[in-house]
């Protein structure tokens, strides 16, 4: 490995994000969060169709308490699979009751989104469905959907998603 991958004597996984790129700009966003080890723990797929289990509802739940959140983030497609989840966030402009944090380069990026999204589901998981061995990946994927033809393909994707998985 070169020594670019270097950190305190340690090698680190470079990061998978867009370089020069601000997560907290207006923008469309695909992501896909995994279950820990890709346990089939959210919901089964039954003739085309999830059904979602009840850690699956906790996490459709969650996904849906974004925009209360995050009121400049609108959500798009998503779907939610037996081992993972897709979704789209769509983030518009700041606000003048909205502006960004400058101080805290984070707030409002993509990353403290998904991060505090996967901390909610996480908390009601272990604490009200008393199921402590739940976990997400560390990490998610994300790409920036930048034509709208992108995004239309990436909407049927997702629709689709049900009908391709094979258990």
């Amino acid at each position: 490995m070169s020594d670019d991958l270097l950190f305190k004597k340690r090698y680190r996984i470079p990061s998978a994000r867009y370089p020069g790129w601000d997560y907290r700009w207006a923008g469309v966003y695909s992501v896909t969060i995994c279950t820990h080890g890709r346990i089939r723990c959210l919901g089964d797929v039954v003739e085309g169709q999830v059904d979602l289990s009840p850690l699956g509802v906790v996490v459709a739940e969650e996904w849906l308490k974004i925009p209360r959140h995050q009121p400049r983030v609108h959500l798009d497609e998503w779907i939610i699979m037996p081992d993972h989840m897709h979704g789209i966030l769509i983030f518009h402009d700041k606000t003048m009751d909205q502006r960004l944090d400058k101080s805290c380069p984070r707030a409002q990026s993509l990353g403290t989104i998904i991060g505090q999204f996967k901390s909610d589901v996480t908390k009601r998981i272990w604490w009200n469905l008393k199921r402590p061995e739940f976990a997400w990946q560390p990490r998610f994927h994300d790409v920036i959907l930048r034509k709208p033809a992108d995004l239309e393909r990436l909407r049927a994707y997702i629709r689709d998603n049900p009908a391709r998985w094979s258990p």
